[in-house]
């Protein structure tokens, strides 16, 4: 999971609370940070800040093959259409975090049941 905002105390009280939970969390403070993170270990759940968003394309940021985009802060900022289809859902954070995180499990088992969530191929008997 990656968090992306600029409210260092806000994401790290949010990533403690999500490693607690037994997530894997990786913070950054901007979009271009976010996608050389992305770049390295592409999150299955990328969540932004609305602000970084209001002029921003998030095709560049490279999620993992069934990753989810959501996004926090003030609901009062509108997101360009094209990202608005992209996002899955829109938190209040810090009070939400408990549904942060089932969404993190739902989009893993989304990922998994579908087959995109696999690190490695399946292994192959050969055998004959």
């Amino acid at each position: 999971m990656l968090l992306v905002g600029a409210d260092a105390a806000l994401l790290e009280g949010i990533a403690q609370a999500l490693a607690s939970a037994g997530h894997h969390v990786q913070v950054a403070s901007s979009l271009a940070e976010a996608g050389f993170v992305a770049a390295a270990a592409p999150p299955l759940v990328a969540v932004i800040d609305r602000a970084l968003l209001v002029n921003a394309d998030v095709r560049g940021l490279g999620l993992a093959p069934g990753g989810a985009l959501v996004v926090f802060g003030d609901p009062q900022t509108s997101l360009p259409a094209p990202v608005r289809r992209q996002v899955l859902a829109e938190l209040q954070l810090p009070l939400e975090r408990g549904r942060l995180s089932a969404l993190a499990v739902h989009v893993e088992a989304r990922a998994k049941d579908t087959g995109r969530g696999r690190k490695t191929p399946p292994a192959v008997d050969v055998r004959r």
